[in-house]
């Protein structure tokens, strides 16, 4: 029995037998506290159907490669389109007050809907890494020129994320409709834009608000995304197109049962009682949703008061990861000559190391490419100003950062491990290549070979490691 027999298929608890259809918000909190059920199912399926997409996309961006972007964005959306099909599916079931158990009915609309559905994300999964390309290529360009992107640019931008959002949303609400006759998507989409522009926009305004804000705030938006990073924006978004699909299609709304009279007049503590009891009936998915809200504000708020920020970042590139050990030494090695610059009362270092070589055959892909991504991030957000390069040849073939920071005269400047007094004479110790403890490597010894690219002379942790 689905959770819509459960709660409605019996008498109802105090409902006036001529209480009108709720509308609004007041609609949007009855559809969620009677179907939260289906909508967290289908949002869990929808996640996992779309983390392909948001990883391809993400790594063809970072990267800078377009032809990455194109092939990771195209192939993935075979598995986006479903995703937004399932969801405008599962809204669209809701606001029907349609009874019948939602994974079937989610099986049947995919099993009539697939070729369509992985052809729509196809195209609009592509279109949408495209301009997160684009938009990374003129950000990074115009970080390299040092200068912020204009406001004509950043308008341009944000107005093609919303004419796409507006046509996925369209298309997406479209698309599981039982037609009598069959019509192209595009023509479907067009025509509800013509009759009602304005709510159309909306609808758009709402997916791209929803789930634009939840990649915006990522990897902190991870557990408002599980539970509400598409549901909640993809049942307003269908709400507001609700009205036009049943002028335009003629989508047809179930009465919710109501309760017949009772034979007697109740006493006021009866009625009391029951009133209680239909609140509660009515609204416990909004306590619950309320409830898990407060957990995830609760759980984002403590991993930011808790997380201490560094107050330098040093960068270590090695073809072989070192073990956390040796990390936590150099880290607290070099707390010992820094000073708090952040003013939070702590000393702290971060050594970031990066799994990486010029020579892919020395590390894994995996590392490689992690690596890779995480060091972009680092050489664009400028975080880290001291660099240990293990290749540092290869490091600026590779990047053209040595050249970019130090000058065309970046090999005069880079200085070595082993002739810097403060460095090489750290108390690093070893650590063990062993199980048994057998063999261990000096870190020091380790670190000798090590070359270190200094992009900002002025950093207090450099000067205090020179004083």
């Amino acid at each position: 029995m689905s959770i819509y027999n459960a709660l409605y298929g019996r008498d109802g608890h105090g409902v006036g037998p001529n209480e009108p259809e709720k509308k609004g918000f007041a609609r949007f909190c009855q559809m969620v506290g009677r179907d939260l059920g289906q909508l967290l199912g289908t949002n869990l399926m929808v996640c996992v159907l779309c983390l392909p997409a948001a990883l391809g996309v993400s790594l063809g961006v970072t990267l800078l490669s377009l032809p990455l972007t194109v092939v990771c964005s195209a192939v993935t959306g075979l598995l986006t389109g479903p995703a937004m099909v399932l969801l405008a599916d599962c809204a669209l079931r809701s606001l029907q007050n349609d009874p019948s158990q939602w994974l079937p009915r989610a099986k049947q609309t995919l099993a009539a809907h697939w070729k369509a559905a992985c052809g729509f994300g196809c195209i609009g999964t592509l279109v949408l890494g495209l301009l997160c390309f684009v938009s990374a290529f003129v950000f990074e360009a115009a970080a390299q020129q040092g200068y912020y992107p204009g406001l004509a640019i950043l308008v341009f931008l944000a107005l093609d994320f919303l004419v796409l959002a507006v046509l996925a949303t369209l298309c997406a609400a479209v698309l599981p409709l039982q037609l009598p006759a069959p019509d192209s998507l595009l023509r479907r989409a067009g025509r509800l834009l013509a009759v009602a522009p304005a709510r159309c926009v909306l609808a758009g305004v709402l997916m791209l608000a929803g789930i634009g804000g939840m990649i915006l705030l990522f990897p902190v938006s991870v557990f408002w995304a599980v539970l509400f990073g598409f549901w909640l924006p993809g049942l307003a978004a269908m709400q507001t197109l609700f009205p036009v699909l049943r002028q335009e299609y003629g989508v047809e709304v179930r009465s919710i049962p109501r309760p017949a009279a009772p034979d007697k007049p109740l006493t006021a503590q009866e009625q009391k009682k029951r009133s209680r009891a239909n609140w509660w009936y009515y609204n416990w998915g909004i306590v619950a949703v309320a409830a898990m809200v407060i957990v995830g504000v609760a759980y984002v708020a403590h991993g930011l008061l808790t997380t201490v920020d560094p107050d330098y970042t040093v960068a270590v590139v090695t073809a072989e990861a070192l073990p956390d050990e040796a990390v936590q030494r150099l880290q607290t090695a070099l707390a010992d000559y820094a000073e708090d610059a952040n003013g939070d009362g702590t000393v702290v270092v971060q050594v970031n190391n990066y799994t990486w070589s010029a020579d892919a055959a020395l590390t894994d892909m995996n590392g490689q490419m992690a690596g890779a991504t995480q060091m972009n991030t680092d050489l664009a957000n400028g975080e880290s100003k001291i660099w240990i390069l293990d290749d540092p040849e290869g490091f600026e073939q590779a990047y053209g950062a040595l050249s970019e920071k130090l000058g065309a005269e970046w090999q005069t400047k880079l200085i070595p491990w082993r002739s810097q007094p403060a460095l090489s004479g750290l108390e690093l110790g070893s650590y063990n290549t062993a199980a048994d403890g057998s063999q261990t490597v000096d870190i020091q010894s380790r670190f000798a070979g090590y070359s270190v690219a200094v992009f900002d002379a002025s950093d207090a942790l450099w000067q205090a490691l020179n004083s």
